[in-house]
């Protein structure tokens, strides 16, 4: 019995003795790092062209006058107007009636109503 004992403690040993690397190291996952460029680039914000895809606009030519947070809207026809934020992101589409039509509620910021820039109340 003692026999078999230091026999499977040999092997192990031995066994360790192969599997184990000779100077220790241990072996790491490689890494891939981007490549990193010369000139520092920094993005621009325009607050004439949203950055983005197209915009959509209004079917038919409307008339914009901001009034203090309110906009006044004139339109020929009744339309669906949609109103961007800076940034190109659409944040609402406003049902349009034939005449004036009121807007107000907006929070405070620059958009884009019809790829014009707005600005409302600052």
């Amino acid at each position: 019995m003692l026999k078999t004992t230091i026999r499977r403690i040999c092997l192990l040993l031995l066994a360790a003795c192969f599997c184990w690397p000779a100077d220790g190291a241990v072996r790491k996952r490689k890494v891939r790092r981007q490549h990193e460029p010369d000139t520092l680039v920094v993005p621009f914000v325009s607050l004439e062209m949203p950055s983005g895809g197209k915009m959509s606009t209004s079917a038919y030519p409307i008339q914009i006058t901001v009034t203090g947070r309110a906009v006044r809207i004139q339109s020929d026809h009744d339309q669906l107007l949609p109103i961007y934020t800076r940034s190109g992101v659409l944040y609402l589409t406003a049902r349009l009636n034939k005449g004036t039509n009121w807007l107000s509620g907006l929070p405070r910021g620059h958009y884009f109503i019809n790829n014009r820039p707005v600005n409302i109340g600052q």
